[in-house]
């Protein structure tokens, strides 16, 4: 809720000041005993005490009338603000490598799958006005989220990926740019863009990503990548039952950096390496910056007058007021 009128308030720092006079100077004079009774049991039932109690709630419905009426012209108003961009934004998929390898723990307190997962979404949150969806892949490679403007859902999609989700293990790094081109081919956005995270090798799928990253390239789509771990391989937790649990580092699961830079390169992007968690959130931060562009936006405000809701019962509380001074509360002439 906010006020139209705000100033009108400053009425009611007056108002404190008067009743602060009130109770503690006018009051005290008022009531002050002229008359000493020896005994008050014969004024008990004579109904002072009930009309006292009136004249007291009397007062207090003038207060409270006093307050809503000041309320009131002050503008209390309750609405929203709308914003609409003039110019499309930047459209963006975000390629989610889910196969068993990003499991690796050498993003200690994380691993792999949920550092991928936490920058992702604060990536995600900070494009306000741009199109963004969504795609995981393995052996296989599908669209989890497409393009949209949608972004507490989409970061919902991303916190629900599990390693394995496609159903087939492997990497399927030339299968996860034709489905994100797919997604991207037919946009009108100024700039179409891929983000395409991994952490191996590309073993699976019909299609090679260098020849993937050059239909891309004929779509306007520009491709960063993004190696997650180390080119050394993968750390993973093994329980033996002789030495208990340990870490062991595999090569196996390397990431192939000439392929991921090669595809980077023919769509004019950029390869970034993530060895931890921080230069993670870096490397989104700095693609942040890259992928930005000034665009136009007209703000709509739309807000309901909410004073009646105040002037009403002031009314209300007035005629109640008129009505207590001219019966049970009149004052004799």
């Amino acid at each position: 809720m906010k006020f139209a009128n705000p100033l009108y308030l400053l009425i009611f720092l007056l108002l404190l000041a008067f009743v602060y006079t009130y109770i503690n100077i006018i009051s005290k004079k008022a009531f002050k005993s002229y008359i000493s009774f020896s005994r008050t049991n014969l004024l008990e039932n004579n109904g002072a005490r009930f009309k006292e109690n009136l004249l007291n709630l009397l007062k207090i419905l003038k207060y409270l009338a006093l307050i809503l009426i000041i309320i009131a012209i002050a503008r209390p108003q309750r609405g929203k603000v709308f914003e609409q961009s003039n110019d499309q934004g930047i459209d963006i998929i975000m390629a989610l490598d889910a196969s068993s390898s990003m499991s690796s723990i050498d993003f200690k307190p994380l691993n792999r799958m949920d550092a991928a997962k936490k920058v992702t979404q604060e990536f995600i949150m900070a494009r306000k006005y741009d199109k963004v969806g969504l795609v995981i892949f393995s052996g296989l490679a599908f669209t989890q989220c497409p393009l949209t403007t949608d972004k507490d859902s989409l970061v919902e999609f991303v916190k629900n990926i599990n390693i394995g989700d496609t159903g087939l293990d492997g990497t399927a790094i030339g299968s996860a740019i034709m489905t994100s081109v797919n997604r991207l081919k037919d946009s009108q956005a100024k700039s179409k863009v891929l983000i395409l995270i991994t952490d191996g090798n590309n073993n699976m799928g019909e299609i090679d990503p260098i020849t993937a990253s050059k239909i891309a390239r004929e779509y306007g789509i520009k491709i960063y990548t993004i190696g997650v771990g180390s080119p050394e391989g993968a750390i993973y937790e093994i329980h033996d039952p002789f030495f208990g649990t340990r870490e062991v580092r595999t090569a196996r699961d390397a990431i192939n950096e000439d392929v991921l830079k090669e595809i980077s390169r023919n769509t004019e992007g950029e390869y970034f390496r993530a060895q931890d968690t921080k230069s993670f959130e870096n490397i989104m931060k700095q693609i942040d910056k890259l992928e930005k562009y000034e665009i136009k936006v007209t703000r709509f405000a739309k807000y309901n007058e909410l004073y009646k809701y105040f002037l009403i019962p002031a009314f209300i509380l007035l005629l109640l007021i008129i009505v207590l001074d001219n019966t049970c509360l009149r004052k004799l002439p």
